[in-house]
């Protein structure tokens, strides 16, 4: 039986972003209906947590009043709420640097180790979200919200003037007729609107060039038992390194490792295309192995390992740098993770994702109807651009460093700088939708990060020295100074920082 539908807005895509805008806009009084091609539970991607999308998911529970988002805002707060939904705990951010055909080698110093706490504690943690679990429990948000939801809807746009004219193919032979108002794609990568429209893909424009092979993983052994077998000093870690985005890094780009508590770890290699281009003749599987081979101390980790998910196979993706040339209009908007993406290093996916769905949520409820929204949304569109070149920036310079941890360590500050700037600003002020993530709307402090990434390439290309790093690390104290709130560039505490974390209790927004 066929079914027509007319509503405010529709949101294609149903993964916790296109779940969480209907949500929203449904709490503010608009009629919404999602539409999604597959069907939950499912694989997916972009599955860490940060500081500052756990600040924005607490703002978004109080000024919507939506409480679960609360629970899933702090590691412990979701154990005692919500247990059956997978999580990990991410107390901050670790990285191991290692060389090609040697051991991992532990130093009293910690020379190429780097541990930068986001938390005071694993009940405060920032989290790792099983995206299969977490998905499906934003549907059934939706479905408790009495938000109408079709999946199994492969959707194509009959007209959009001057309101959307939809069809939905079901998998049941049935077909849907939706009218909307406006229109937000949430469907990520597969990017239906952009392809609808034969938008141009920016990807090709980006600094950072990468690619990835990625799996869900059982057996992966702690890397804390890879160091405590040879005797580390892991007591000198602010948190034990495998609670945390971990991060192997490589002479090809860098791995992840993001433990779950059901014995499940996310691991990838993201590889650095211009330093390393992929052979078209290996396979995923080839791909993976020959890497880790390279490296005896992952191969050791991995030895008892076997893959679960999402198939039973190592995946690859393409180039994962894309960006699309138009991110809005008169009548529709791309989420953050549909407008464009850079690379996982940073983990900026979840919070990126959750600040442009405030965002977006806000200027509709605020200019609805009126002449004003096609330049609020323009706002919106070039707030995201704005956050992804500044993201771009920042993972291309990291790429380039990769290889001398010396050089990695402080210009990976300038990330942590932007973070906890960003988070303070928030605590301390009222919300505002020009606000950027990652201060990527101010112009001085973007003036910082050019001016360190021209030295980090000028020295990258110069012949080295103990002496070039020191006032390389100098070059960026001095620079970040007036954005350094969390004790960052400190060289006594030897790559070990235990109070970064901005404090999250609260913020005061309205």
């Amino acid at each position: 039986m066929n079914e027509s539908l007319s509503v405010d807005v529709a949101v294609v895509g149903a993964g916790f972003g296109g779940s969480l805008t209907a949500l929203i806009l449904n709490r503010i009084g608009f009629r919404v209906a999602v539409l999604e091609r597959g069907r939950h539970p499912r694989f997916a991607l972009g599955e860490s947590s940060t500081p500052t999308a756990d600040l924005v998911l607490r703002d978004l529970a109080r000024r919507y009043d939506l409480p679960f988002l609360n629970s899933l805002s702090r590691y412990g707060d979701w154990l005692q709420s919500c247990p059956d939904i997978i999580r990990g705990p991410k107390r901050g951010f670790s990285y191991f640097s290692h060389q090609a055909n040697h051991e991992f080698e532990c130093h009293a110093d910690h020379r190429n180790e780097l541990l930068v706490a986001a938390s005071h504690s694993q009940a405060s943690a920032d989290t790792h979200w099983l995206r299969s679990d977490v998905d499906s429990f934003f549907v059934q948000q939706l479905e408790s919200a009495g938000i109408s939801y079709f999946d199994q809807t492969e959707v194509t746009v009959e007209d959009d003037r001057p309101s959307w004219q939809l069809v939905g193919s079901r998998e049941d032979g049935t077909s849907l007729f939706i009218q909307a108002a406006f229109l937000i794609d949430a469907t990520g990568e597969a990017s239906f609107l952009p392809k609808t429209f034969g938008l141009k893909q920016l990807g090709d424009r980006m600094r950072t060039n990468s690619q990835a092979v990625f799996a869900h993983m059982e057996g992966v052994l702690p890397w804390e038992t890879m160091l405590q077998q040879q005797d580390a000093r892991t007591i000198d870690h602010p948190f034990p390194c495998d609670a945390a985005a971990l991060h192997h890094l490589l002479h090809v780009g860098w791995m992840w490792q993001l433990r779950f508590d059901n014995g499940v770890t996310s691991v990838g290699i993201a590889t650095n295309s211009k330093a390393s281009p992929l052979n078209p003749k290996l396979s995923a599987t080839d791909q993976w192995n020959q890497t880790l081979n390279r490296y005896p101390s992952l191969a050791k980790q991995f030895a008892s390992s076997r893959i679960v998910a999402p198939k039973n196979e190592i995946c690859r993706t393409g180039r994962l740098q894309r960006q699309w040339s138009q991110l809005s209009g008169l009548n529709w908007a791309l989420l953050p993770h549909t407008a464009g993406f850079v690379d996982p290093l940073y983990s900026s996916g979840i919070a990126h994702t959750v600040c442009g769905i405030e965002r977006l949520c806000h200027l509709l409820e605020q200019h609805w109807l009126r002449d004003s929204l096609e330049i609020v949304l323009d706002h919106y569109a070039s707030t995201i651009r704005s956050e992804l070149d500044l993201l771009d920036e920042l993972v291309a310079g990291s790429y380039a460093a990769m290889n001398d941890f010396s050089l990695f360590v402080p210009y990976s500050m300038l990330y942590f700088a932007a973070a906890t700037t960003y988070e303070t600003n928030r605590l301390r002020s009222s919300f505002t939708p020009e606000m950027a993530i990652l201060c990527a709307d101010n112009q001085p402090f973007r003036e910082v990060v050019t001016q360190v990434t021209g030295e980090l390439r000028r020295v990258v290309n110069s012949e080295r020295s103990d002496r070039t790093s020191c006032h390389f690390f100098e070059t960026v104290a001095t620079a970040i100074a007036p954005y350094n709130t969390a004790g960052l560039c400190d060289t006594s505490v030897n790559n070990m920082y235990r109070y970064t974390a901005v404090e999250k209790s609260h913020s005061h927004r309205a």
